[in-house]
């Protein structure tokens, strides 16, 4: 899977950089068909306390993509809690494409 990253208003740095490839990179056993994933992270520098760290992952897959935010206290957290939305939503797809499908037309009305 390709995993490009975007920093704003962040110094990205290598230690930022393997953590997103370790944690996101664990989400490609979930659905093989992944085509290429962004990355978003940022700080919002107005915020004086609280949530000011945002992780943005986008997955693209051959017919729809999966997106999901998160915004919190350290840019690793973010990372962190994007993870299990991400997971969640990439089993919903996974189990949708599964589904046993009934036939279709005429066919599916004799059975």
């Amino acid at each position: 899977m390709k995993i490009t990253l975007l920093a704003k208003k962040i110094n990205l740095t290598n230690d930022i950089k393997d953590y997103v490839d370790k944690k996101i990179g664990k989400l490609e056993k979930y659905l093989n068909n992944v085509i290429e994933c962004w990355v978003e992270l940022a700080e919002d520098k107005s915020v004086k306390s609280g949530k000011k760290f945002r992780a943005e992952v986008q997955i693209k897959l051959p017919r729809e993509s999966i997106r999901a935010d998160v915004e919190a206290m350290n840019i690793f957290e973010a990372i962190d809690l994007v993870v299990p939305k991400l997971k969640k939503r990439m089993e919903k797809v996974k189990s949708y494409k599964e589904r046993p499908r009934r036939g279709r037309g005429i066919k599916g009305i004799r059975e």
